[in-house]
Parts: C-alpha cells; sequence; structure tokens
C-alpha cells in the first residue's frame, strides 16, 4: 500500500470515530422531546450504541476473512453516511407510531430504528482498516492499535464540536446532515482515488445531499424554534377559547413540555395558579427585599415577583431561554440573567437572601443534583434569618407516584428545615406542589390557606436523599412520565404531524 493511500485510510478512522458520536449524541437529542432525559433513556442511547459497535466490530472482522477489497470499506461508510443525513426523515416517520409506546419500550425501538445501522456499518470499517494496513502478523498490534487511537481521537474532537457548537449554532437535523455528506464525500474521494468509483455512488451521494429538503418544517404558529445540547426550544403562538372569547397565546415549549403560557394582551397575568399562589405567599416580604430566582421560563414568576418591587437576580442554565424571554415574552432587555447550573451558582456567591425559589423543570424533569440533603445545606446557609426557600415540584404526593414528593420534604426536614406544603387547585396530575421552608417556624408566615396538612402525609416509606444516593430521578419517573404524556397529545404529535 502506498503512503498516500494509507493516509487516506486513517483520515477514514478518524471521520468513523467522529460519526460513531455524532449519531449517538444527535440521536439522544431527537428523542428527547418525545421520551424526555432520564436516566432510562440514556441507558438505551448507551445500550444501542454499544450493541451496533459490538455487532459491527464482528460483521467486519468476518467481511475481513472473506473479501480483500478495499472498496468494501468505503462502500460501508458510503451507506453509513447516506444513513446519518436521512436520520431525521427516518426518525420523523418512526416517533409517529413510537410515541404511543412505553419509555423502554418507545426509546429502544425508535433508537434501533435510527441509531443502530449506521452504527452497525461505521463498527465494521475498524476490523477492515487494521486488516487491510496490517501487512505481517507481528505489525497486527500496532496496526489495530493505532486505527482505534485515531477513530478514538475523530470521537473526542467530534463530541466537543457537535456538544458545544454545531448543535447549538446549527441544531440537531442539519449537524446530522452535514456529518453524514461529510463521510460521504471522504468515502467518494477514495472510492476515486483508487479508481473504483461507479454509477450507484452518484446516485447515493445525490439522494443523501437531496434529503435536506425534505425535513420536517415548522407550522405558521412557530414563532421560534432551536435545537440544542439542553434539548429543544420552541415558542408558539396558539388561540385558544376562553369564556366564549378567543384568546391568543404565546407558549414556550422545551422538549415539547409547556414551560410558560402568556396572554399575548394581557402579559402580566399568569396562566399558571402556582405562580400567583407563590407570590401570595412571600408578599410579607417588603419592597427591596432579595430574592434569587433559579429557573426562568419565559419570565411569568419573574414579573410577579417585579410586582412586588423586589431585588431580583436570575439564573438560568439555557442561554436561548433568556434571549427567549426577553424577544417574545416581554422581558426588559437590560435584565441581567446568569447562565449557570443553579447549585454552581449557590457554591460561588458570596450574598444572602430573602427568599430562594427552584422553579426548575427543564421539560418534565426537576434537576436531581439540586434536591439533596447537601444542596439544601448549601442553600441554607445564603438564606437570611427569616428567608424561605420555596419548590415547585410535581402535583403527586400520595401512592408511588407521590414518593417523590414526601422524600423531597423528608430530605429539606433531615436538613433542619421547617417544612409546609401547599397544591394548586385540581386533581393530583394536573396541579403543582409548592413546598415552602425555613429555619424558622412558618406558621402565621402564610396568608395562603394550606391546602395538603402536612400530618396526613405518610414518610414511612420516603427517602432521604443525597449526593451519594440521588434517587430522585428513580422515584419520579411515573409521575414525570405521566406529564410528558399529556404534553405530547398536546405539543409532540402537533409537529410529528407536519
Amino acid at each position: 500500500m502506498n503512503k498516500k493511500l494509507q493516509i487516506l485510510l486513517f483520515v477514514l478512522a478518524f471521520i468513523e470515530g467522529g460519526a460513531v458520536m455524532c449519531v449517538e449524541l444527535c440521536s439522544a437529542k431527537v428523542l428527547t422531546p418525545f421520551f424526555g432525559t432520564s436516566i432510562y433513556v440514556w441507558a438505551a442511547v448507551l445500550g444501542v450504541t454499544l450493541t451496533a459497535l459490538m455487532s459491527g466490530y464482528y460483521l467486519g472482522g468476518y467481511i475481513s476473512s472473506k473479501n480483500q477489497k478495499k472498496s468494501t470499506i468505503y462502500w460501508l461508510m458510503l451507506i453509513g453516511g447516506l444513513l446519518v443525513t436521512l436520520t431525521p426523515l427516518i426518525s420523523n416517520l418512526v416517533l409517529s407510531f413510537t410515541i404511543n409506546l412505553g419509555l423502554i419500550s418507545g426509546t429502544i425501538i425508535s433508537l434501533i430504528s435510527i441509531l443502530f445501522f449506521p452504527l452497525l456499518l461505521f463498527g465494521a470499517t475498524s476490523p477492515l482498516l487494521i486488516n487491510n494496513i496490517t501487512y505481517e502478523a507481528k505489525e497486527s498490534g500496532k496496526s489495530s492499535g493505532t486505527v482505534y487511537a485515531i477513530s478514538t481521537m475523530g470521537g473526542i474532537i467530534t463530541t466537543f464540536v457537535v456538544g458545544f457548537y454545531t448543535l447549538p449554532t446549527f441544531g440537531i437535523s442539519k449537524t446530522l446532515y452535514g456529518y453524514g455528506v461529510l463521510v460521504m464525500a471522504v468515502s467518494c474521494y477514495l472510492f476515486i482515488a483508487t479508481r473504483t468509483f461507479k454509477t450507484p455512488v452518484s446516485i447515493i451521494i445525490i439522494a443523501g445531499m437531496m434529503s435536506l429538503n425534505f425535513h420536517a418544517s415548522y407550522g405558521e404558529n412557530t414563532l421560534y424554534y432551536s435545537e440544542g445540547i439542553l434539548g429543544e426550544v420552541k415558542v408558539l403562538e396558539r388561540t385558544y377559547e376562553v369564556d366564549n372569547e378567543n384568546k391568543t397565546y404565546r407558549e414556550l415549549i422545551v422538549n415539547n413540555i409547556t414551560q410558560t403560557m402568556m396572554d399575548k394582551n394581557n402579559p402580566t397575568t399568569s396562566y399558571w395558579d402556582y405562580v400567583n399562589i407563590l407570590s401570595d405567599n412571600i408578599n410579607h416580604y417588603k419592597s427591596g427585599n432579595k430574592v434569587l430566582l433559579l429557573g426562568f421560563g419565559g419570565g411569568t414568576l419573574y414579573k410577579k415577583l417585579q410586582e412586588q418591587s423586589l431585588l431580583i437576580d436570575v439564573v438560568e442554565i439555557d442561554k436561548r431561554i433568556a434571549e427567549v424571554a426577553k424577544e417574545f415574552f416581554f422581558i426588559e432587555d437590560d435584565l441581567n440573567i446568569v447562565i449557570d447550573d443553579a447549585r454552581h451558582y449557590i457554591k460561588t456567591i458570596n450574598k444572602k437572601y430573602d427568599v430562594i425559589i427552584f422553579d426548575l423543570f427543564h421539560a418534565e424533569t426537576p434537576p436531581t443534583h439540586l434536591m439533596t440533603k447537601e444542596a439544601f445545606a448549601e442553600v441554607k446557609n445564603k438564606l437570611s434569618e427569616n428567608g424561605l426557600l420555596i419548590i415547585n415540584f410535581y402535583g403527586y404526593i400520595n401512592g408511588e407516584k407521590g414518593k417523590a414528593a414526601r422524600s423531597l420534604m423528608k430530605t429539606l426536614k433531615a436538613a433542619n428545615f421547617n417544612t409546609e406544603l401547599i397544591a394548586t387547585p385540581g386533581s393530583e396530575d394536573a396541579r403543582n406542589l409548592l413546598i415552602i421552608n425555613s429555619e424558622l417556624p412558618l406558621k402565621n408566615k402564610l396568608p395562603q390557606s394550606i391546602e395538603i396538612l402536612e400530618e396526613d402525609i405518610n414518610f414511612e416509606e420516603s427517602i432521604v436523599l443525597t449526593d451519594d444516593r440521588p434517587l430522585l430521578e428513580h422515584i419520579y419517573i411515573q409521575a414525570a412520565l405521566d406529564w410528558r404524556k399529556n404534553y405530547n397529545e398536546i405539543n409532540a404529535k402537533q409537529f410529528l404531524k407536519n
């Protein structure tokens, strides 16, 4: 083998390693708006990825014992690249069916359809590359080590580029399309360089390049759409009939879960009951008291706090949310929204607050690392003597689905908070819980009536959540699935039809 061709095969190994990570990352994000970001989804992603690569390595080893043609490698990469460009189209078709299945079965079937086959082909190239650059048995170890090192390097670099640049800048569909075209282009060049180019190669490349024209479009009521490492963000404008009157609402939707719903013609009025109840329960704080709002959404809670002339610091992990709130939800442009992880912010600030509010749902998922005994101890150090910690949480308190809320309350008690519980109106599956906490007794501080009495709650089967045992995600999964199922009917299926 001449030196130039060997270098090209190493380049192909680099591209193959990058393709594996690009497809894995993007496939997980394709599923996020429909199945969420729970540990179950990520376990399925990793499991299907490893199964596909294992199968690919075996397939490549088998082919290498039967076929010595270098063009076989190019064909595998070319078809793999085509499948990558077609992933958005395939996923749109598959998810129309799998969205009606359970979390685990729906996730696995979806991943087999969009992730398994490209990774099978990419995995098969590594043994073939090793076979083609190895001339003597004693060189096999060096050859395999070099190929896997270069492939892994491609995966490392692609992970950073896709995660921190192409996904937030261009979105999932264009990232997959771009990388798929890159894989096909390198394969095509190798066909030409080795004089094995045939007409079907042109047909495959044209099909892959044309696929961008058929990617899903979004309806006229979509004002904003963005795909990124933190998921999918949309702003919709929809009309609903309320009291025999048509009203136009703007909705901030993260991974197909509505985060904010605002009457366009009356933007200071909140659609969510918990916003009004929460602001009512801190109205004894005076003008100028300090509030830390963790999680921003469209800013409806912020507007309520602002009406009380409180000094508000805002922390939001997703920069896009801050930008969207200012552009579409009438938040002032000069508001300084700190873009940071909430726990990191709490750990690093040297400031006391009178009220700290956890309004931290990311789609249907609250962050588990902020709801442990250790995290609450850190929060307590940032509260003034009469300060309140208020947590917005799922509406379930009874049975297995309520175990998460009961465990959260038990953890707060273990962190020496006095705790009261308020439920917004409605059934458990359609309401919010507000858990209000202070070092001092809370009686006579809450003008809003308590709808759930603490003495009625059985804490025997609840657990204390710690950094070492952050089990919250496991015990709230059924409640989270209920939220996602309801919102999939409202939001997700609409977009699959477009």
